[in-house]
């Protein structure tokens, strides 16, 4: 079924999540809807990591490119929607301008004092995620277990899901 993305940059991540989850039912026949945020959330902390390492010489924007979801995948795995909503309570559909106008100005503050501390930048970029978005599952429970979000994707991937999935 369609999923609104509301008001966000994430057309990217919602048509590739889409096209797993289609895969994974046309293959092994098992249903399951995929959180998008979860990608969301990595892929800024990525960018921010990207943003820093270039010394902001590297683009820091709200989209990305279908093939950043198996980057993604490999380093942070998924989670089931769920397990991770990127929604609060009451939250009808995304936005997240504020949050990118807040993760962008800080970003760029950085750039204007030099201060580029990795390890304080992404820790204050995951606080501004966190606010918005809220945090996303070390684990969670999953057809009756505990399961990381690693442990998910090897869960939900087969030997033959599709040439691009053999990469995990």
């Amino acid at each position: 079924e369609p999923v609104s993305q509301g008001w966000s940059g994430m057309c990217w991540n919602f048509c590739t999540t889409s096209f797993f989850e289609t895969e994974i039912n046309r293959i092994n026949g098992k249903k399951i809807k995929l959180s998008e945020l979860y990608n969301t959330y990595w892929e800024y902390v990525e960018k921010a990591k990207g943003f820093i390492k270039e010394r902001g010489n590297s683009v820091f924007g709200e989209g990305s490119q279908s093939n950043a979801l198996i980057r993604l995948w490999k380093k942070y795995g998924c989670v089931p929607a769920q397990a991770y909503t990127g929604m609060k309570e009451g939250q009808k559909f995304h936005g997240h301008e504020k949050m990118y106008n807040e993760m962008l100005s800080y970003l760029n503050s950085i750039k204007q004092s030099n201060a580029w501390n990795e390890e304080v930048a992404i820790e204050t970029i995951k606080s501004i995620l966190n606010n918005y978005i809220g945090k996303p599952p070390e684990e969670f429970e999953y057809e009756g277990k505990k399961i990381t979000p690693l442990d998910f994707l090897k869960n939900i991937t087969i030997e033959n899901f599709c040439c691009v999935c053999r990469l995990f």
